[in-house]
């Protein structure tokens, strides 16, 4: 045994591959089945709008048309299903477990190519510990078979690491293009990306500069910016107008319901003084529902009465949304309330770690039954048939109890360690690690929803991190130990 990781250890590429090989363990955690949500079944209703309606129509109103892009790639083998029908080889299509693991093996290497860039002694050992704390030990496998784009979010600091560290070019380009691909999956991870980049550059420390040169951080910020600019570009194609999503406008209005400051504003602003009552009189709405306005953001973005419809819906209050959005900054009072509620909010949100948000048994007969059995027949059978999901055998809440337990003893033991043994590079990986959880936490607390699967889906990176450090440390701590007794 000592034989084989010592060669382990010496071979780059066994190295890796055997990382890569730790996710199957998730696989039976989940009990051999995909997981779904009721989200699940609007990204694959994208796939049935892009083959009978097109690109510019399947553009959904309130979320990104990549990600069922992707499934729909999948589904035709990534390109090469319609090649090979030219020349008479026909394929089924796939199970989307198939699918799933594409994002899932670029999430081991990239895990693995950051950990060999900041742990230099018997790596073989540190990675081995940090991947298995982070497949058994975290919320992750929720998130690898999961039919859901969240799997792509922690692609976003791993692959920004990669981008950040590496020497070879070929690595810096691939990096790049799996960032790209990575932020163009969900709306949220648009300004996750830039916010991270700009953090890094700014708080990244002199001594550290020989990891994160001023012209990397520079060219990554840089690169936080294509995504934006594809995603705006094809709304404008697409007659949408220059804006990164159709319904954006709908979640702000549901957030600063569920933060109050859309009471506040008109309390401040009363309808006979608010011009907006001349140009839009649909806002009188508002003013007669002031004091119920729903408790949370999900309250007014999905139920079409009594607010949201008669203000104009999804498709005809984008200019009033914006207009009262706006609004509330012009006003010292209420600038403060917005301030106050994304520091709460985010606290809130960066505490929610729990697996299994949303995965309950769905309807054999709603929208991810109708589009899965259309185009997943295979999976729809055995997803409907037994799958753990379906039948509620999956205990979560046993599991999250034990991986909140988890997460508090590495990081505490992580704290006790890097101020007993300061490591430079430890710190400046556990900093970075913190921050882009922060990023995400208050983006998606203070544009969309606070939700556990919004936050659990980056909070693993934690435990995997502070796991290596301590490995790293006790590693050095023992070769120190045996140096010393010489």
């Amino acid at each position: 045994m000592k034989n084989f990781l010592r060669r382990l250890e010496n071979n780059d590429n066994g190295l890796r591959i055997a990382a890569c090989l730790l996710f199957l363990p998730m696989f039976f955690i989940t009990q051999g089945s995909i997981l779904c949500t009721t989200d699940t079944g609007a990204y694959l209703q994208t796939i049935s709008n892009l083959e009978t309606q097109g690109l510019a129509a399947a553009i959904p109103m309130d979320r990104s048309v990549f990600y069922g892009l992707f499934l729909w790639a999948g589904k035709h083998y990534f390109g090469i299903a319609p090649l090979l029908s030219y020349v008479g080889i026909h394929l089924q299509p796939p199970f989307l477990f198939e699918i799933l693991l594409v994002p899932c093996i670029l999430l081991m290497l990239g895990a693995v190519y950051v950990i060999e860039s900041f742990f230099t002694k018997r790596t073989a050992w540190i990675i081995a510990i940090a991947m298995s704390v982070a497949t058994l030990l975290t919320p992750l496998p929720w998130f690898i078979f999961q039919v859901m784009p969240d799997v792509f979010t922690p692609l976003l600091f791993l692959y920004a690491m990669v981008f950040l560290t590496t020497k070879s070019r070929g690595v810096k380009a691939l990096s790049a293009i799996v960032l790209l691909v990575a932020a163009l999956m969900h709306h949220s991870h648009l300004p996750l990306l830039t916010l991270f980049a700009a953090g890094v550059h700014f708080i990244t420390l002199p001594k550290h500069r020989h990891y994160f040169s001023p012209q990397k951080t520079k060219q990554l910020f840089a690169i936080s910016f294509i995504p934006w600019l594809i995603t705006l570009t094809l709304n404008v194609w697409a007659g949408n107008g220059p804006t990164p999503s159709k319904g954006s406008h709908v979640f702000l209005i549901g957030k600063l319901c569920e933060n109050g400051i859309l009471k506040a504003y008109l309390d401040e602003n009363p309808i006979e003084q608010n011009p907006l009552a001349k140009s839009h009189p649909e806002i009188a709405v508002f003013y007669k529902h002031k004091n119920n306005l729903p408790k949370h953001a999900w309250d007014f973005v999905w139920n079409e009465q009594p607010l949201l419809g008669p203000t104009g819906g999804w498709h005809h209050s984008r200019e009033l949304y914006l207009k009262i959005y706006s609004a509330t900054f012009t006003s010292p009072t209420l600038l403060g309330k917005h301030i106050l509620s994304a520091i709460q909010a985010t606290l809130l949100q960066v505490i929610q770690t729990h697996a299994g948000d949303g995965l309950e048994p769905l309807d054999p007969q709603g929208a991810v039954s109708v589009e899965m059995k259309k185009h997943f027949p295979r999976d729809h059978q055995g997803f409907f048939g037994q799958s753990a999901q379906q039948q509620a055998k999956i205990n979560f809440g046993s599991f999250n109890q034990f991986y909140d337990l988890i997460a508090i003893l590495f990081i505490i033991g992580t704290l006790i360690v890097v101020r007993k043994f300061p490591n430079p590079n430890h710190i400046a990986l556990l900093v970075f690690t913190v921050f882009f959880i922060l990023c995400n936490a208050f983006l998606t607390a203070n544009l969309a929803n606070i939700l556990s699967r919004l936050n659990a889906r980056t909070f693993w990176l934690l435990p995997m991190i502070c796991a290596a450090i301590l490995t790293a440390t006790f590693i050095q701590y023992r070769i120190d130990k045996n140096q010393s007794t010489r």
